[in-house]
């Protein structure tokens, strides 16, 4: 009997070793994924807010935007009726901007909060 237990002793000292050296590789894997799953989305969200850092300064500076030209609005002949930022029609007397190159027409206001962010054509996307 005591030879036994000895041997039962024996037997269970390799298989608690082995469940307390699974336990210890799944913890120190469960640790590495989720560091790297941790470093993997902090690189990826500042290179995002980079990203957009660099896409929301292609737009014009507000002095290159007020120095575009600009006109009160007339008549609707070969403008169109509305301006495409707002979908607001044009009405007699209000200010707007007919952008170089291109020689589409917007609102001023309109046009000028989005030449600061965009810096291209709302309609055709032309770099003003």
């Amino acid at each position: 009997k005591i030879l036994s237990k000895i041997l039962v002793g024996f037997i269970m000292i390799p298989v608690a070793l082995t469940a307390l050296l699974f336990i210890l590789m799944s913890l120190g894997f469960s640790v590495f994924f989720f560091a790297l799953y941790w470093f993997l989305h902090r690189n990826y969200r500042r290179r995002l807010r980079r990203h957009l850092r660099h896409e929301s300064s292609d737009g014009l500076s507000p002095r290159c935007v007020k120095s575009l030209p600009q006109f009160k609005f007339c008549e609707a002949t070969q403008f169109g009726s509305e301006c495409v930022v707002c979908i607001d029609g044009f009405r007699q007397g209000q200010w707007c901007r007919r952008l170089p190159g291109c020689g589409h027409v917007f609102h001023r206001k309109c046009v000028d909060f989005w030449l600061v962010k965009v810096g291209t054509c709302p309609i055709c996307r032309d770099r003003v």
